[in-house]
């Protein structure tokens, strides 16, 4: 069977408010919430191949029934492959042995069966536990039936006195019947609207994963692009587009929420809200609207009655991509100045020129400057960016309003280049804010080329010369990137020398001073380099 869920964080401050609400009352029939206590162990190769594959397999105690579970891969942060198995009645003892013949029927045994063989047979061993207590209940909407499930407990590895625990604490919403929008109106309106949570795409089994290997954070969900194919409608391509980002964006917001991250998890993040931009505005372009082609499930006839305000929500959506990226910019920078290649040459010199530095100088230059403005786990975490997540999600299930050819897309890439180029040969002309315009343009071409470069190919690749024009933009738009860098970093030395002067701060005054007498140059000289690779860029 598919599990059709979304699974939501409820920090300790919401907890006592989501028990009532999913407590509730018994109904007339005297059934109400239901309380249980889940035990289980999840199953893995030492290499982790099952959890880098999207698998899950479990043993879990449920009430006085083990059962064998196997959860496939999510394709749309909210769609699973599902299989349980009832084992047999819990008696006195170790847990049972696994089986995974007892998945060989369902699609997603035969998917595990066939990697396994794949990799040899490898042997699979409890790698962790979980011990969790789950309060759930059925609740009735327009839609259909869903079930809330409220787990409080936590996750274990090793064994005592080396035993190691994360505390789980989560609302899941998994469809029991009926509509998938049952399961999208009751998380708008209620996780999201009435008690602010946020989505969590880590599962279980990852952040378990997570623990017996001794790491804090998920590995970051890099963006790659969608690949549109010859003969896709444009709300296939959609689709297409929305599968792509829905860990880089969901994903890596989930790991971020938890004020643990690496600095690629919001690169991955902005990279793909620009795709999703790029993307949407390309098929809003040339958008056609009209009768579906294809059979129209309930949510289809009932949601798209209207095809231009569907076209104009489908514009919002690429409005807050851009706007979310707007916003965790500056936290983004924060790291690209930190981790720029040049910082460290930079540290050597004042080093070299000074006798000695003072501690705080020196952290100063590890972190540049502090980040103005909220951190992005506080950004992620509001109402609003959650809600236009979780819309991600739901323009999957209800599918695009366009339904004309993919390839009329082509020609608005063609624009892109234009304008790209014709700014390009301005480019002696440009200032440092008009060469940041230029970098932008040249990589929105970059990724609708990625997109489209598959529509007149014959493989399953981007065409011989849509491969070149791709890396002729990158050529440009990296050191224009890299270029960027230097210039926010004069910037910010000139800020720190205008504060330092107005405080008296000497120390801090040298050390900017020193920054933009070192800065200067080496950004003059990369500006240098960027005039010859801008001359050798054409269509």
């Amino acid at each position: 069977m598919k599990e059709i869920e979304l699974r939501f964080q409820v920090p300790p401050a919401q907890w006592e408010a989501v028990h009532r609400w999913v407590h509730g009352e018994a109904d007339a029939a005297g059934t109400g919430a239901h309380r249980e206590r889940l035990r289980a162990s999840y199953f893995d190769t030492p290499e982790r191949h099952l959890a880098r594959s999207g698998y899950a397999l479990r043993l879990r105690l449920e009430g006085d029934t083990w059962v064998q579970t196997l959860k496939g891969a999510a394709p749309d942060g909210m769609t699973r492959l599902e299989h349980n198995v009832p084992v047999g009645d819990a008696v006195p003892g170790p847990v049972p042995a696994l089986d995974l013949s007892r998945h060989a029927d369902h699609p997603a045994g035969q998917g595990l069966m066939a990697l396994l063989e794949r990799l040899g047979q490898p042997a699979l061993q409890a790698l962790f536990r979980t011990d969790i207590e789950r309060l759930s209940r059925a609740f009735a909407t327009p839609y259909g039936e869903v079930e809330l499930a409220l787990d409080r407990g936590a996750l274990l590895a090793g064994e005592f006195p080396d035993e190691r625990r994360t505390p789980v604490a989560e609302l899941e919403i998994e469809l029991k019947q009926g509509d998938p929008r049952a399961v999208l109106e009751v998380a708008r309106d209620w996780a999201i609207g009435q008690f602010g949570l946020t989505l969590e795409l880590r599962t279980k089994a990852l952040r378990g994963d997570l623990l017996a290997r001794g790491e804090a954070a998920a590995p970051m969900q890099a963006s790659a692009p969608a690949v549109w194919r010859a003969g896709q409608t444009q709300a296939q391509a959609l689709a297409t587009l929305l599968q792509s980002v829905v860990e880089p964006v969901i994903g890596n917001a989930s790991q971020i929420l938890t004020g643990i991250h690496q600095p690629e998890h919001l690169h991955q993040l902005r990279v793909a809200l620009r795709r999703l931009r790029v993307g949407v505005e390309l098929l809003a372009a040339v958008a056609r609207t009209g009768p579906q082609t294809e059979p129209q499930t309930d949510l289809q006839t009932d949601a798209q009655t209207d095809p231009e305000a569907d076209l104009w929500a489908l514009r919002s959506l690429a409005e807050g991509a851009r706007q979310l990226g707007r916003l965790l910019a500056a936290a983004r920078d924060a790291d690209a100045q930190a981790l720029a290649p040049w910082r460290h040459d930079l540290e050597q010199a004042w080093q070299q020129a000074t006798v000695a530095v003072p501690a705080e100088a020196e952290l100063a230059t590890l972190c540049p400057r502090p980040l103005e403005g909220p951190p992005p786990s506080e950004l992620l975490a509001d109402r609003v960016w959650q809600g236009w997540m979780l819309s991600i999600v739901a323009w999957l299930v209800r599918g695009g309003p366009m339904h004309g050819p993919i390839e009329a897309v082509v020609l608005e890439v063609a624009r892109l280049g234009d304008k790209a180029l014709h700014l390009a040969r301005r480019f002696d002309k440009l200032d440092v804010q008009g060469r940041h315009h230029l970098r932008r343009r040249l990589r929105r071409w970059k990724m609708a080329l990625e997109m489209t470069g598959g529509l007149k190919a014959i493989d399953k690749g981007p065409s011989r010369e849509t491969a070149k024009q791709m890396a002729r933009v990158q050529a440009v738009q990296k050191p224009l990137g890299e270029l960027n860098d230097l210039e926010m970093g004069l910037v910010q030395a000139r800020a720190a020398l205008v504060r330092a002067v107005a405080t008296g701060r000497a120390d801090d005054a040298a050390r900017a001073g020193f920054e933009l007498a070192w800065l200067l140059p080496v950004r003059d000289a990369a500006l240098g380099r960027m005039r010859r690779r801008v001359k050798r860029l054409k269509r």
